[in-house]
């Protein structure tokens, strides 16, 4: 596919850069489909505890359901990287940190298959990928795991096919990605993968061997640079608690099997999973390495749908030596022998265009439900895609203003805890995203607060908490703690569009009597009560 003569070549670079830039318009539209961002808020507030304190946390002081037990930030420097665009750019700075990423992910495929597929197919196939990926790019570390293996398998593909040199770079690429996200997990087990399958392979064949050999090594050279952190081998002890915790494996919507996962939103990845097979049961250059890889990442794609992302980076980059078979039998089939002049070059470039429009459409109208009132101003859209406008701002200023004392026995229910966490530094929370900090009882406790409102159980759980103050967007839960003697509602969110609205119930004790008494006469008081959507306790 490579060109030969001066003009192809020219051809060729130029074709290389323009689908370069139709791929960068295609993620930016793609970075605008907002998405739930429960974990970027104590992302920033960690981040930013790093930069001001120049210490990493080694235990928990963000609860206080767990305040002091053993907890490490193992990707302390996404969360760097994170608050520092934050505190240049605010939520737009972040969100040019996901598109950044996300584009260089796509760039290292688009490089990697177009001088073996062509521009066209790799083009294609290229799109496919970040289709694959768009509902999983948020303004989370895993983000830099996308691009991590990209590049990774970029380079273990070239190495592969007799330059095992290159395959040093993925020390120093290892040594970064780990303190950026622990997905560099991923590319150790592949590398391990492939070094069983070449071993499998090379007994009769000394070239086979000899490249089982050099993956063994770098597969070593991997698994300790991914150790490179202030952490050393406790980097992954989250990973260990996170796996063994059941409960929290089957509650957590990416753990779970992709079977959950709606059709429509899997249609690409199920597309290159169905090309990937084709793929490697035509080529003439299949490996029982690119088949245990590839087959690996699929089975833990269907049985955990948040590594579905992975699998389609993946089967792009390692299946591109054998996509190009696919390719050379489509060119036949439809005649396509390279010719075909600027009528050809035309109808490809008007099918890109129509296909960038329908992109930009679907982020457009995507975006339009979550603009807050900073409207499509760089940070408003920022906010929209993080959806800062649905979080409790209102109920945040509310507690602030209202002279309630700091540390609290505060409740929240998880997916407003990193919010809280960031927005409301002086009260610990009770729980938040940090799935490591609350496996176990306080996970489990939380579920049964959740699901089970105004059971004989859920009331002797909240009351052996002895919760102070409640913060809830969960309707269920404001309304089985307004029902009870003890507990009054002091703010409600006024009801509107595209937000999950937010109730404030404080405990009646001596100590907040003044605060119940004047919330009890406000307009939030008011409002909430003639709205009917909570039973206000007498």
């Amino acid at each position: 596919m490579k060109p030969s003569s001066s003009h192809e070549v020219a051809r060729y670079r130029f074709g290389l850069f323009v689908g370069a830039l139709l791929l960068t318009a295609v993620v930016v539209f793609l970075c605008l489909i907002p998405k739930p961002e429960n974990d970027l808020f104590f992302e920033l507030r960690i981040g930013t505890d790093i930069l001001s304190s120049g210490h990493l946390p080694h235990v928990d002081t963000y609860s206080w359901t767990n305040r002091g037990t053993r907890w490490d930030v193992p990707e302390w420097l996404s969360f760097v990287i994170y608050a520092l665009a934050y505190r240049h750019g605010g939520f737009f700075g972040v969100w040019l940190v996901m598109v950044s990423m996300t584009v260089l992910t796509v760039w290292a495929v688009w490089l990697t298959l177009a001088p073996r597929l062509g521009l066209a197919w790799a083009f294609q196939l290229t799109n496919l990928m970040a289709l694959a990926l768009s509902d999983y790019i948020q303004e989370r570390p895993y983000i830099y795991t996308y691009f991590g293996l990209a590049l990774s398998l970029s380079i273990v593909v070239r190495a592969r096919e007799g330059r095992p040199r290159l395959l040093l770079w993925l020390v120093p690429i290892c040594v970064v990605w780990t303190n950026l996200h622990q997905g560099v997990l991923v590319l150790v087990c592949i590398m391990a993968a492939f070094t069983v399958g070449d071993a499998l392979s090379g007994v009769s064949d000394s070239t086979v061997r000899s490249r089982a050999i050099h993956m063994l090594l770098s597969t070593v050279a991997c698994a300790v640079a991914s150790m490179a952190t202030p952490y050393g081998w406790r980097v992954y002890w989250n990973v260990y608690v996170t796996l063994r915790d059941h409960t929290m494996m089957s509650n957590v919507t990416e753990w779970n099997s992709i079977a959950v996962v709606p059709l429509p939103q899997m249609a690409a990845f199920l597309v290159i999973a169905g090309l990937s097979i084709v793929a490697l049961t035509v080529s003439r250059k299949r490996t029982l390495a690119d088949v245990l890889v590839l087959l690996a990442l699929l089975i833990e794609s269907v049985l955990h749908a948040r590594n579905s992302a992975l699998f389609a980076v993946a089967a792009v980059v390692v299946g591109a030596p054998h996509f190009a078979s696919i390719v050379a039998a489509l060119r036949r089939f439809v005649g396509d022998t390279g010719g075909g002049g600027n009528i050809r070059n035309a109808a490809i470039g008007f099918v890109a265009v129509l296909y960038l429009a329908a992109v930009a459409a679907v982020g457009v109208a995507s975006l339009k439900p979550a603009i807050g009132p900073l409207g499509y101003s760089s940070e408003g859209i920022g906010e929209a895609v993080a959806r800062v406008p649905s979080y409790p701002r209102e109920a945040v200023d509310f507690v602030r203003a209202s002279g309630l004392p700091s540390n609290l026995r505060l409740f929240n229910n998880f997916s407003i805890g990193g919010y809280l966490m960031w927005t409301l530094p002086r009260e610990p929370d009770f729980v938040d995203g940090r799935l490591d900090v609350f496996s176990g009882r306080t996970f489990d406790d939380m579920l049964i607060i959740d699901h089970h409102c105004g059971s004989p159980t859920w009331v002797k759980l909240v009351r052996s908490y002895d919760f102070d103050c409640a913060v809830t967007t969960t309707r269920r839960i404001a309304v089985a703690l307004a029902a009870q003697p003890d507990w009054v509602v002091i703010y409600a969110d006024a009801p509107r569009p595209h937000h999950a609205r937010c109730v404030v119930l404080l405990r009646r004790r001596p100590q907040f009597a003044s605060i119940i008494a004047k919330a009890l006469v406000g307009p939030s008081h008011r409002r909430s009560a003639k709205a009917g959507v909570i039973t206000i306790a007498p």
